[in-house]
């Protein structure tokens, strides 16, 4: 194929390169969804502070060279450069080809590796095409377990946004039914409640309790009877599980030393909320930065996503009120 020239992309454009992610993301799913978790092998590897971030499989590995195998022909026709996670660090940070070319790939080929090998479902596969100024333009998730695929578009006014290949209006904001993708016991509350959405790194830290209680004082004033709390699930299905949910939010604190989650663990998702018109910032409301040049952590500013503002703000203010 010959090299096209670099320039904004199209809508007719992104609505192609949607068709080679989606593709990339039902083989992994696939190949997910015929292994055999008993033969896992399972080794360390080099992350940041959680145990999931340290953690990596055969079929991590098998599943990031069939995404890869399928993007190709479009890295070569649009000159896309690739970053994955299990791949990240074969350049240097300063030296990666996401910093100069106009667009990158950003994958993950199997988010929630723990639950993975634990035989849970808060597992998928995640890819998301990403500019060279941070802007998530198009994400891809495909969730083995429940053979969902999701898939949003955002270029510039125009959104675009898909489940199972219908669009898609999620319940939270504007839609209609909410499905729980992974088993939950039925409450039953005369006012609605809150889902909120925790890495299970957060939920063990120190102050979580501290937290919880700040924020069940917040969510009163909102109107909500009670904060259902669901850590069973990687990044990347907990910031699904808020689009599935009627009012809902999943955010991550900043902090000091680096973690927090990678570019691959948000980058998808963000460009599916913002599809969906749902909140998707960092803690302090700015857009994610998706493309830093010093790392590949998100622990600098945090990242927040919301069914709406309303959610959103409340969380940000008692964050930046050092409440958190």
């Amino acid at each position: 194929m010959t090299e096209q020239a670099n320039a904004e992309l199209s809508i007719q454009e992104l609505k192609l390169l949607l068709v080679y992610a989606s593709k990339a993301a039902t083989a992994a799913a696939r190949y997910i969804q015929s292994f055999d978790r008993s033969a896992l092998q399972v080794q360390d590897k080099v992350g940041g502070d959680s145990l999931a971030s340290q953690v990596v499989t055969q079929v991590d590995i098998a599943c990031e060279q069939l995404i890869k195998l399928h993007l190709q022909p479009s890295c070569e026709q649009w000159q896309i450069a690739l970053l994955g996670e299990e791949s990240a660090d074969e350049y240097g940070h300063a030296q990666h080809p996401r910093l100069t070319r106009d667009y990158f790939w950003c994958i993950d080929p199997l988010d929630g590796t723990l639950p993975f090998i634990e035989g849970g479902a808060g597992y998928a596969v995640s890819i998301a095409l990403v500019s060279k100024l941070g802007q998530p333009l198009l994400g891809v998730v495909a969730h083995p377990s429940s053979n969902n695929l999701y898939q949003g578009v955002v270029c510039g006014s125009e959104h675009l946004l898909y489940k199972n290949g219908l669009p898609w209006q999620p319940k939270g904001i504007g839609g209609s039914q909410v499905h729980n993708l992974f088993p939950a016991t039925e409450q039953d509350h005369s006012q609605p409640i809150l889902s909120c959405f925790f890495d299970r790194s957060f939920v063990q830290q120190a102050n979580f309790k501290i937290l919880m209680s700040r924020l069940e004082q917040q969510v009163q004033l909102l109107g909500y009877s009670a904060i259902d709390i669901a850590h069973d699930a990687g990044a990347v299905m907990n910031a699904i599980q808020v689009l599935e949910h009627p009012s809902a939010c999943y955010f991550k604190l900043p902090k000091t030393h680096p973690g927090g989650g990678s570019l691959w663990d948000f980058a998808a998702t963000a460009a599916i909320t913002s599809a969906a018109d749902g909140w998707v910032s960092d803690i302090y409301g700015a857009p994610l930065d998706l493309n830093r040049c010093d790392s590949t952590f998100m622990n600098h500013r945090g990242v927040l996503y919301a069914t709406d503002s309303r959610i959103a703000e409340m969380i940000m203010a008692i964050a930046n009120r050092g409440q958190l």
